[in-house]
């Protein structure tokens, strides 16, 4: 028997009928044959077939830390992040952060967000949907260890590169998005003390939504789904 929510979707978006087949995933990879054998107006009961192997995973392991932001901005985030291959996602209590919620609605908040993403992988055709988990301060993200580090700030300027001798073979990363007013001074610079590397998005300042949809974009295309080795390194 499916949850409510994978049964909603079934019956009433996809108007699933008995007896009709489909394919199903348990969000972990791979997906299977499936017959839907009955149904009342809340719940489907569905029989499981043959596995199938699929690939729809990135070979970069993404890991976002996306900084709260209000609602609408941040569904989309997560909504989009989980579209373009995102691994795990980690939502930061940063200095500007807007929002400021009790533990009781942060409960609420990351069962939302948690929702979003298996639709956005429903959505997306992923086989494997992505950890969200709980929010945590800045000073705890900075100290979690990983490949290659980012953080992405319009009000600093850098040289460095963004991938260091081997970066073809990058599986790993971090990559930090700022709120809407992006990352404080000493936030910049704890998370360069924690080895961290500044990763600009082109000239203009986007909105944190949009930062993280270019982000991701980014290193997809250098590091994950459309890597080549013809491509540059540089940032």
């Amino acid at each position: 028997m499916l949850d409510m929510n994978a049964s909603h979707h079934l019956l009433q978006v996809l108007r699933k009928k008995t007896g009709e087949r489909f394919i199903i995933f348990n969000g972990k990879g791979g997906e299977f044959d499936a017959v839907l054998v009955s149904s009342n107006k809340k719940t489907a009961c569905v029989e499981i077939g043959a596995f199938h192997e699929r690939k729809t995973e990135s070979e970069l392991k993404i890991h976002l830390g996306q900084a709260l932001s209000r609602t609408e901005r941040m569904d989309y985030a997560i909504q989009k992040s989980v579209e373009l291959g995102v691994f795990e996602i980690t939502p930061l209590i940063t200095e500007y952060c807007q929002v400021q919620l009790s533990k009781e609605r942060f409960e609420k908040r990351v069962a939302h967000w948690r929702g979003i993403a298996i639709s956005a992988a429903e959505q997306s055709g992923r086989c494997v949907v992505p950890t969200v988990n709980q929010p945590i301060s800045f000073e705890q993200w900075v100290k979690i260890n990983n490949d290659m580090k980012i953080i992405c700030c319009p009000r600093h300027k850098t040289e460095q590169k963004c991938a260091s001798e081997g970066a073809n073979n990058l599986q790993n990363s971090l990559l930090t998005i700022g709120a809407e007013g992006g990352f404080s001074d000493r936030e910049i610079n704890l998370a360069l003390q924690e080895n961290f590397i500044l990763m600009p998005l082109g000239p203009r300042i986007l909105r944190t939504e949009t930062a993280t949809v270019v982000a991701l974009t980014i290193l997809q295309e250098r590091y994950g789904d459309f890597k080549s080795s013809s491509h540059s390194v540089d940032v």
